[in-house]
């Protein structure tokens, strides 16, 4: 018997391990900005795998009917989950940082010094084209991914800074970040009970902030996997953050960290992926697809999850 229990407690340690080294998503959208690339990859087949050169942009979503929204210096295309062929360009807003597909199925554009405008500049645009909204922010020199909240507000990271607007354009919550003058930080997500997830960029490290803005957290990642960015990030559905860790621009950092990080939320990394040198070289966004149906539009939710919304893709 006391050799049955021994056998047992090894197999429940041992299943533990694996469990905590097991990422449950096997299928990947990548963006890849030192490569100007997107690809979908399949770690269980590798057949599957495609590799599309794209313009220089920030930022992935999916959008419905099957397709994934790549954000462009010009406005945006739209891509074929499962073959990676183009299917729609839209090319009208040079100078364009980021694109970002609502709720409501208008498209919002983020430019700076932009539209005849100076500082940060957000424009939601309907699906003919017209001009819904526009909402400046002069007093910012930088910015990077924004992500519309359940409440119907913005969270837009500055630099050193996040800071979140209503539709209005009103600034109702802003905090600075920990680390060096030149942070660059990238994507932010609300969390439950107020809290706000940062991905910090030059800080390397994902910040959490509490509701009045001061620093509840701070997570990062051991030597080994050269953490230099965190940029692009997923709340993943067990709750764990998987973020791109990019490594410089231009072509040749394929072999440099391990450029895909899964953490707990109590900041233990579970998991890293280490690309084929041969085939990337700087991974700035990231979708984990598993769980997640294609033919549907993705906004993350309370939780900061994505969460499918009731109606299609409608932009045309």
């Amino acid at each position: 018997m006391k050799k049955l229990l021994t056998c047992l407690i090894g197999i429940i340690l041992c299943s533990s391990v694996l469990a905590q080294n097991y990422l449950g998503n096997r299928k990947f959208l990548l963006r890849d900005e030192g490569l100007s690339q997107v690809s979908f990859i399949n770690l269980d087949d590798s057949t599957a795998n495609w590799y599309v050169k794209v313009p220089a942009g920030r930022d992935l979503q999916l959008v419905g009917n099957g397709s994934v929204l790549v954000s462009t210096g010009t406005g945006y295309q739209e891509l074929d989950i499962h073959s990676g062929k183009q299917l729609k360009e839209v090319s009208d807003y040079p100078g364009a940082v980021m694109v970002r597909r609502l709720k409501n199925g208008n498209t919002l554009l983020v430019g700076l010094n932009w539209e005849d405008k100076k500082g940060i500049v957000l424009m939601e645009i309907a699906s003919d084209g017209a001009k819904k909204r526009v909402l400046n922010f002069p007093e910012y020199d930088y910015v990077r991914l924004v992500r519309e909240t359940t409440k119907g507000t913005y969270l837009i990271t500055a630099n050193t800074v996040v800071f979140e607007s209503d539709a209005d354009g009103k600034v109702i919550w802003k905090a600075d970040l920990t680390g060096p003058e030149k942070i660059n930080s990238w994507q932010a997500l609300r969390l439950r009970k107020n809290k706000t997830l940062v991905s910090s960029g030059y800080a390397v490290n994902f910040q959490i902030l509490n509701k009045d803005g001061s620093l509840s957290k701070i997570i990062t990642g051991p030597k080994e996997v050269n953490p230099h960015f965190f940029a692009g990030f997923q709340v993943l559905n067990n709750g764990n953050y998987l973020v791109s860790n990019w490594q410089g621009h231009g072509p040749n950092y394929g072999n440099s960290g391990n450029q895909l990080l899964e953490f707990t939320p109590q900041g233990k990394l579970v998991w890293s992926w280490k690309q084929d040198p041969a085939k990337f070289s700087s991974l700035q966004g990231v979708i984990a697809l598993d769980g997640l149906n294609p033919e549907y539009l993705y906004i993350e939710g309370k939780d900061g999850k994505l969460k499918k919304q009731r109606t299609k893709n409608v932009a045309k």
